[in-house]
């Protein structure tokens, strides 16, 4: 079935997604189940953040959390928060 865990990466988010897409489409799951473990793994992605960052890497790293917002594997709510962390964190150039 499926296993559910205290936290997880964003890649292992991912991974976790979509096997539950598999479970369902095999009818192991229902889609109500389904969304009930992605409401679960949605509130426990960890995002590695850094203390400091240059304006090139506060890019890529803001695509990275657009990426992860669209992809669902974050919430809105989150990605905000991640998004405010990288820009008062980012060194002026």
């Amino acid at each position: 079935m499926f296993e559910k865990r205290d936290s997880y990466t964003p890649a292992e988010a991912k991974r976790a997604y979509d096997h539950l897409d598999q479970l369902v489409a095999r009818k192991t799951l229902t889609p109500r189940q389904a969304g009930a473990h992605r409401r679960h793994i949605a509130s426990r992605v960890r995002v590695a953040l850094k203390p400091s960052y240059t304006p090139q890497a506060a890019r890529r790293a803001k695509t990275e959390i657009e990426k992860l917002t669209e992809a669902g594997t974050i919430t809105m709510k989150s990605a905000a928060a991640y998004r405010a962390h990288i820009t008062k964190r980012t060194q002026a150039a």
